[in-house]
């Protein structure tokens, strides 16, 4: 294996030429935009950490593995004190279901990895540096990331070449390379970029390719506003999190958000959207409100891609129209499913991007490769993104057990 093409320039996009460029692969990665980074990645701050829940469920659980190993990479990147600030996270007990949680957790201090603490009124307060009305659960190893950043930095490496304003058209076998059709924006004309393996990264635009027709994926709108900090703004020192959240104050300014709005494809900034980010920015901290530069108020629209199952589009693909000519015995060896050889996903990350897309960017390229992978078996069975046809053809048992037949 020794050359790849990833379309798309978010974190998927990304973090998948990474770890494919760290096995020596060389990369070509397709962007539409003229930078990296311009779509659902492309808010000036991204909030890293995880949602700590009670039950070990297959999401949770590759939440907060995703969580670690978008740690343990933002360490090994250089100038990562740039990128990345383990400033901590509180999140705020602010509703009946989110206390009973905590008061669950409350009975443990940490995972195997992962340390956090339930905290008082008064303890929360003087973590956050500003006056709380509530206590909360701190999670002193999350924080805040630029993505943009991270996205240049994960691609610095020389094996990958990055090719933007150029949109991907179609993808298509010829003899034992995958053909990528895709069209220069500037320079009005089509190219052909060939390689063993394509990677497709392009979020809610992976439908737009006949091989990822049955994708069960839904943009879900999102808005984010930001505003300048003011003396008493920058006392806050964690993200401070309800149902929105609040970040410090970085190169002065604070994020608040976001909306989430499924199906929503409005991209006018929306004044409604910005006063809920403002309502709710008033509940976490009345008093940084009442010091807001409302005229500094700015805002952001973007998409995530999310699943019906909430997890990510992440492996292999199957070949669509075959298995729905010939469909598989409930009990057939995966094996003998009709793989598309060198063809993988990587999308459908919802809110969770900036967790789950670079744990599965490795588990594409150890699949890639038949190197060591990132999760078990089973969880990355889960992942497969044909296993929603695969739960049509009434072979759910058979999409559950791809890698542990």
């Amino acid at each position: 294996m020794t050359s790849a093409i990833v379309i798309g320039g978010g974190i998927a996009g990304c973090s998948t030429a990474f770890a494919l460029a760290k096995r020596g692969i060389a990369i070509t990665l397709i962007e539409r935009h003229d930078k990296l980074a311009q779509e659902a990645s492309g808010n000036p701050l991204a909030m890293l950490y995880p949602k700590l829940n009670i039950k070990p469920t297959p999401a949770n659980i590759l939440a907060l593995q995703g969580f670690l190993f978008t740690l343990g990479l933002l360490k090994k990147l250089p100038k990562s004190t740039e990128i990345f600030n383990a400033c901590g996270q509180i999140q705020l007990a602010f509703n009946a279901r989110e206390q009973a949680k905590q008061t669950t957790l409350s009975q443990t201090s940490e995972t195997e990895f992962l340390k956090f603490q339930t905290l008082n009124t008064e303890e929360a307060s003087a973590i956050a540096g500003i006056p709380l009305k509530i206590g909360g659960l701190y999670l002193p190893q999350a924080g805040w990331v630029k993505p943009q950043a991270l996205c240049e930095a994960l691609c610095s490496n020389p094996l990958i070449s990055v090719v933007t304003s150029t949109e991907a058209l179609s993808i298509e076998k010829q003899d034992e390379l995958w053909r990528v059709t895709a069209a220069n924006q500037q320079a009005m004309n089509a190219n052909i970029y060939e390689a063993e393996i394509v990677v497709i990264c392009n979020a809610n635009d992976i439908k737009q390719f006949h091989q990822c027709t049955s994708a069960a994926i839904t943009p879900v709108r999102g808005q984010l506003n930001w505003f300048k900090s003011s003396v008493e703004s920058e006392k806050i020192k964690p993200i401070i999190c309800s149902d929105h959240h609040v970040s410090p104050a970085v190169d002065g300014w604070h994020c608040v958000g976001t909306s989430y709005a499924p199906n929503d494809l409005h991209a006018e900034i929306s004044p409604a959207d910005t006063q809920q980010n403002l309502n709710a920015l008033y509940k976490l901290a009345p008093d940084i409100y009442k010091y807001l530069d409302i005229e500094s108020v700015q805002a952001r629209v973007g998409w995530r891609s999310q699943t019906l199952d909430y997890m990510p589009l992440a492996g292999q693909l199957l070949d669509e129209e075959q298995l729905c000519k010939n469909p598989s015995r409930y009990n057939a060896n995966p094996a003998s499913l009709p793989w598309l050889s060198g063809l993988y996903v990587n999308a459908g990350h919802g809110s969770k991007g900036m967790i789950t897309a670079p744990l599965c960017g490795e588990l594409i390229a150890g699949l890639a490769t038949d190197s060591h992978l990132p999760i078990n078996l089973q969880l990355a069975s889960k992942l497969n993104p044909s296993r929603f046809l695969l739960r049509e053809l009434g072979l759910k048992q058979l999409a559950n057990s791809l890698f542990v037949a």
